[in-house]
């Protein structure tokens, strides 16, 4: 039996309508203006309340583990450098545009939607918070912890821009080693989570 659908105009539908337009064009007007700003806030506020999951800081674990700990003492032989993975690591603390976590929230709400399995022996259903499954809440987690990889990924810096007599020249090269290195950190540990989900529909 097919999981129901939400309503037309429920306020799930509303919320997911809302933050799906976010991958279209018009999301660019969304921040134009404070009024704009703070209806966001409340709808992302609204859709947290819905998956009854806080998503600040939803791929935080991954990033407090001892190995990041370890690159992180290296990242701060960039500080006084011009190289963008310092303002991509600042941000991740501080900035709190990088903090609405969005695409792994779209994957909880979608998840809500879905609604939990109708099968009488399903053993999992005793799991569940606010109608979302442990497991969901993972996916979640691995959604954002990809993203979070790109942006420390695009923070690789062009060296042909620099020429060898430049001074700044061996710290570009050191602060993009430490992207590549962290980003695929951050890939392989999205790849062993999906792995463990146990579910190739998902891989």
């Amino acid at each position: 039996m097919a999981a129901p659908c939400p309503a037309p105009g429920s306020r799930l539908t509303r919320l997911l309508s809302v933050s799906v337009s976010v991958r279209g064009r018009r999301s660019l007007s969304l921040f134009s203006s404070s009024d704009s700003s703070s209806t966001w806030s409340k709808v992302v506020s609204d859709a947290e309340k819905i998956v009854g999951y806080p998503t600040s800081f939803m791929s935080l674990r991954c990033l407090l583990s001892d190995e990041l700990s370890n690159v992180a003492m290296h990242v701060r032989k960039l500080v006084g450098t011009q190289h963008p993975l310092l303002n991509t690591a600042r941000g991740f603390v501080y900035d709190s545009k990088n903090n609405l976590q969005m695409r792994g929230l779209i994957v909880l709400l979608l998840s809500k939607a879905a609604g939990p399995s109708h099968a009488a022996s399903d053993p999992l259903t005793h799991d569940m918070v606010s109608g979302i499954y442990p497991r969901q809440r993972n996916l979640a987690e691995i959604t954002e912890l990809i993203h979070t990889a790109f942006l420390v990924h695009r923070g690789i810096v062009d060296l042909k821009e620099w020429t060898i007599s430049d001074g700044p020249l061996k710290d570009m090269e050191f602060g993009n080693k430490m992207a590549v290195l962290s980003g695929d950190f951050l890939l392989a540990n999205a790849c062993t989570g999906l792995a463990q989900l146990n579910d190739t529909k998902v891989d």
